[in-house]
């Protein structure tokens, strides 16, 4: 039976499975991102609801925020914001924004597979702006970053669907 083993490589193979693997549910990250044009990426669904550039870059400064937490920075929320500006649209920054985030997923791995074994137990210190917030395992932490990942790739390949429905695609 799977999921034996070294609790680092269940969570690090949860990860990639979200990212670029085979998961289960329907595509990764990548395979729903790998057409998406600057354009449908640009795209405003309306609403205040976050498009699929936004969302990409949430992503992104989400990885970095916990990679700098695995790493041993107090949490705080991400430098870059919760939901970084999006550029205006150009296919060179669209490409940008996916190799950004592809760049931190390898990031995020390298921290994961350094770090000692018993910090995936330990408790994450509090957060800086919210210290009464339940505090949560490195482990709990890297498995809540692998759910954040799966729900906003759901909103990916919806809004992506979307997209081209309203330009006639």
């Amino acid at each position: 039976m799977s999921g034996v083993g070294d609790p680092r490589e269940v969570l690090l193979g949860a990860l990639a499975r979200g990212h670029d693997g085979t998961p289960w549910h329907g595509p990764s990250r990548a395979a729903v991102l790998s057409a998406v044009s600057a354009d449908e990426a640009a795209w405003d669904p309306g609403g205040g609801a976050h498009g699929i550039w936004a969302t990409v870059l949430h992503m992104w400064a989400w990885t970095r925020e916990v990679t700098r937490r695995t790493r041993g920075a107090v949490p705080t929320s991400p430098i870059e914001g919760d939901w970084p500006a999006v550029p205006a649209p150009d296919p060179s920054a669209w490409a940008a924004a996916i190799a950004a985030l592809d760049a931190a997923h390898r990031d995020l791995v390298d921290a994961v597979r350094t770090m000692p074994p018993e910090q995936l137990e330990m408790l994450v210190p509090p957060h800086a702006e919210e210290p009464d917030n339940p505090l949560i395992t490195f482990a709990e932490m890297l498995r809540s970053l692998a759910d954040h990942d799966l729900y906003h790739t759901g909103q990916l390949a919806l809004l992506t669907r979307l997209a081209r429905a309203a330009r006639g695609g």
